[in-house]
This record gives structure tokens, C-alpha cells and sequence, in this order.
């Protein structure tokens, strides 16, 4: 018996059954990070700077400024994937 070709809006079904199981994955992932770093600046005594300290320690050791919070911040994204200008992959 020969297979039925499938359509192109079953394609798209199981194309969006699958962007939500990784976004899913994804922010799992996130949190896992968080929690492990979270976990790493505690240890390193993080913990006595309070929120606002924090972000400005990190903004500084990642080549920001605490005027211009996005500076020098990339994203957390799959690594080895380089993105085009257009910020899709």
C-alpha cells in the first residue's frame, strides 16, 4: 500500500507541535542556568550585593556600563548557532 503524501497542513501541525515542545525545552533549560548561577554567585558571596549591585557588577564584567544596561549583553541562545542580521538563525 503506497503512503499518502502528507499535507502541507499536517507539515505545518506537526511544525508548530514541535516549536512548542522545544520552546518548552527551552525555558526548562533557562531555569536549570538560572538556578546553577544563581547557586555560583551565592557562593561567591553575590548574595551581600542585593539585586541592583548585581546587575551592575555583571554589567561591568561583561563590558556594559550601568547607564546603558544592554551594552555588551548578548542573549542566552543555542550555542554554535550564528545568527544573521535580522537576528534569525
Amino acid at each position: 500500500m503506497a503512503k499518502k503524501k502528507p499535507s502541507a497542513l499536517d507539515a505545518l501541525t506537526r511544525h508548530d507541535e514541535e516549536e512548542r515542545r522545544l520552546a518548552s525545552l527551552r525555558d526548562a533549560l533557562r531555569q536549570a542556568a538560572a538556578l546553577e548561577l544563581g547557586t555560583i554567585v551565592l557562593d561567591a558571596g553575590g548574595g551581600a550585593l542585593g539585586s541592583e549591585g548585581l546587575r551592575v557588577a555583571i554589567r561591568k564584567a561583561l563590558g556594559g556600563t550601568s547607564q546603558d544596561p544592554g551594552v555588551g549583553l548578548k542573549p542566552a541562545g543555542m550555542p554554535g548557532v550564528k545568527r544573521g542580521d535580522d537576528g534569525q538563525p
